[in-house]
């Protein structure tokens, strides 16, 4: 991605990811790919899919629903009422937006016990995890979904049901996963353009350490986002982020992130505290309203990675701390105002038009989210390469040789035809060494990979389907979500806080106790 940016006529005559001059990441939080987009084509086969492929959700070629379910565990105080001991996949009622609710486990204990459906190890090594390493059967979602609602009542303190039991209608919500109608604007766009219905998260656990992986190709030996003090050891490791700084003189490649939460704080700081420390009082680190306002000027860097809203209320599709009326069944909630910024930035993809810099046919545009936080997925992850620790012993034992659940991963670019779906499987290191290679091909040599993990990982540049580039003018026009603004409502400050929320906060708190220019700064965003 040259400094002198191809202008818009150029660029008509370049395909593939040689036509990409700039790269914009939304990632969101906590979502799997089935519960999100498992019901994305009705008929379980995309019309006109390029290459012929097919489609790994929920339903079957001939639209019935695939017979997927998870047993109901033996000790569960309610009963199915159908006298069957499963809950079957469906999907989410009509009007609901706040499922699952509350937020199911999501450190690694938790997913083992959704992959494999065994508590007998406890929390002594190897956590839930069965001798003998067998494949995940995906059959624990029920069992760790009734266990963790048990453990945040008893946190919450509630004193007329501290630890109480979830209610069939309570539990079976973790096998409901949400429809085309729930989520419009994410599976317009997902047909419209690219979908991965294999991309799988880094590690089978939270979003600190995927989000690492993202950015650094490793978590160096951490698989949870607590305590932060211990996470902050290893957050000086190379990123993404100081390959491209190290060479920006002679290829004109550039970086921002920008954060859409207020105050201003960076999450992508605080996971690389450390290695990120230098950058705090330049340019790279800027709000969401920088981001709409660069786009539409043709002003974005080569790579744009936006954090959406973390705080209440958040807008990042986590699931929810609240089912009452701020964030509860009806709109808005996490999910519709999530979809309302997925709207925001493809619209200001799509109408972007500049001469020099940015525009809708030399940016790729790249949705996806960081893990998928306890929600349900039937498809197993796989083997995968050890990326380099450090000098860090590997949390719970972890060998690191297999990946997270599969997450939702769309792209949006001028070079990706309609229906296109990609089977291969990938995960996020594959986004680092996909990019590297393009940038390679601007300042051969500088960009090799920081990791195993990201020499090992795919190629996703077979996603450029079209024959020639598609217009801005032939995308696709989504209706915007009617979503009310809630930022002055007074029950928002009162909502509980979510993990994240919480694991954001002891970050901060530690970086200004410890006088560390991230939090020095406000959390590395510039202030408005």
């Amino acid at each position: 991605m040259p400094g002198d940016p191809k202008n818009y006529s150029e660029n008509q005559a370049r395909v593939g990811l040689d036509a990409i001059d700039h790269v914009v990441v939304l990632m969101m939080e906590n979502r799997s790919f089935d519960n999100v987009l498992g019901y994305l084509y009705p008929d379980g086969v995309p019309p006109c899919a390029p290459l012929g492929k097919s489609f790994n959700g929920l339903l079957n070629p001939d639209g019935s629903p695939k017979d997927l379910y998870n047993p109901v565990p033996a000790d569960a105080k309610f009963r199915p009422p159908h006298g069957l001991e499963i809950v079957r996949v469906g999907p989410v009622p009509d009007g609901v937006y706040n499922q699952p609710y509350p937020d199911p486990g999501e450190d690694y204990p938790h997913v083992n016990t959704q992959l494999f459906n065994d508590l007998s190890a406890g929390t002594n090594s190897p956590y839930n995890l069965p001798e003998g390493n067998p494949d995940p059967a995906m059959m624990g979602f029920i069992t760790d979904y009734i266990e963790n609602f048990k453990d945040v009542e008893s946190r919450e303190g509630n004193p007329d049901n501290p630890g109480r039991d979830p209610t069939y209608d309570e539990y079976r919500q973790i096998m409901q996963c949400y429809t085309p109608a729930h989520l419009p604007v994410l599976s317009a766009l997902a047909c419209a353009f690219g979908v991965f219905d294999h991309w799988y998260c880094a590690v089978p656990s939270q979003t600190f350490c995927n989000r690492a992986f993202w950015h650094a190709g490793t978590s160096w030996g951490r698989l949870t986002n607590d305590p932060y003090e211990v996470w902050k050891v290893g957050s000086g490791a190379p990123t993404l982020f100081n390959q491209i700084s190290a060479n920006a003189a002679t290829s004109g490649i550039d970086w921002s992130i920008y954060s859409g939460n207020e105050p201003y704080f960076s999450l992508t700081g605080y996971i690389h505290a450390d290695a990120l420390a230098r950058f705090v009082k330049t340019d790279h680190f800027k709000s969401i309203e920088d981001f709409f306002a660069e786009c539409a000027a043709g002003a974005l860097p080569s790579y744009s990675f936006i954090e959406p809203c973390v705080t209440n209320p958040h807008n990042d599709m986590h699931p929810s701390s609240t089912s009452g009326q701020v964030d509860g069944n009806d709109p808005p909630s996490s999910m519709t105002m999530g979809e309302l910024l997925i709207w925001q930035v493809y619209e200001a993809v799509r109408t972007s038009a500049a001469a020099k810099g940015n525009n809708a046919q030399n940016t790729l545009l790249v949705i996806t989210f960081d893990e998928a936080g306890g929600c349900y997925d039937h498809v197993a992850p796989p083997a995968a390469v050890a990326p380099d620790l450090g000098d860090n012993p590997p949390q719970y034992d972890f060998d690191y040789r297999r990946l997270g659940m599969r997450v939702p991963m769309i792209m949006i670019a001028a070079g990706i035809a309609p229906n296109t779906i990609v089977n291969r499987p990938m995960d996020h290191c594959s986004f680092m060494n996909t990019l590297r290679k393009r940038w390679e091909k601007d300042v051969p040599g500088e960009f090799q990979p920081l990791t195993a993990r990201v020499a090992a990982a795919p190629d996703f540049s077979e996603v450029f389907t079209a024959t020639c580039p598609r217009p801005a003018c032939t995308w696709p026009i989504i209706p915007k979500p009617d979503v009310p603004d809630l930022k002055d409502l007074p029950e928002i400050p009162l909502a509980p806080l979510n993990h994240l929320q919480m694991s954001c906060l002891a970050a901060g708190r530690h970086l200004a106790e410890i006088g560390h220019p991230v939090a020095m700064d406000g959390g590395m965003c510039r202030q408005r």
